[in-house]
């Protein structure tokens, strides 16, 4: 029994070290979650500005137990367990949701509401395109293209930016899930 359970970790870690040169490509299904969520809840300050921020709490938390739970679910699917890459995993979006959270900050301190709303941008940004650099490389597009959406709105806070701006992302983060989906495909060549 233990040497079966030494060999798994020996596995485990041959697998890891070979996966660490390949890029993840991420789990579809946290995609297409995220895809749907982003594009209903970035069109809530355009037209229901009083629901954006239940509906952030409610979906932001959930959202991301949930994309834990898928994460695991995959892990386990997958047959190979990657500690390291899963601390990464957890600790960047634990990072993200902290700093979410300081964004209330101003708004704590009589600041309008409209300079957290933008910073929420911004630190979504920030995290997506670094989370491409160091652990999924579809997100790399999906930060840029919210940095991009962050400029329009800071500068020339034309209407519908926050509509515009999730419905680009959503698509982004589907097409991610879909080459993700691809790139597992058996019939796929690697």
């Amino acid at each position: 029994m233990q040497q079966a359970e030494q060999l798994k970790q020996d596995l485990d870690y041959v697998v890891g070290a070979v996966r660490r040169h390949d890029r993840s490509a991420g789990v579809p299904s946290i995609y297409f979650m995220w895809a749907a969520i982003i594009a209903v809840g970035w069109a809530l300050p355009d037209f229901a500005p009083q629901l954006a921020a239940p509906f952030w709490v409610l979906f932001g938390i959930g959202g991301g137990l949930v994309s834990i739970w898928l994460a695991a679910r995959d892990t386990k699917h997958s047959g190979s367990v990657d500690q390291a890459h899963g601390r990464r995993h957890g600790l960047h979006w634990l990072v993200t949701g902290a700093a979410f959270l300081v964004c209330w900050l101003p708004v704590m301190r009589g600041a309008p509401i409209e300079t957290a709303v933008g910073n929420f941008m911004l630190v979504a940004a920030i995290s997506y395109a670094l989370a491409g650099v160091h652990l999924e490389r579809p997100l790399l597009w999906t930060g840029l293209l919210m940095l991009a959406a962050y400029v329009v709105l800071t500068m020339f806070a034309w209407p519908y930016t926050w509509t515009a701006t999730g419905l680009l992302v959503a698509i982004a983060l589907a097409w991610a899930g879909f080459s993700s989906q691809r790139s597992r495909s058996p019939v796929h060549p690697e």
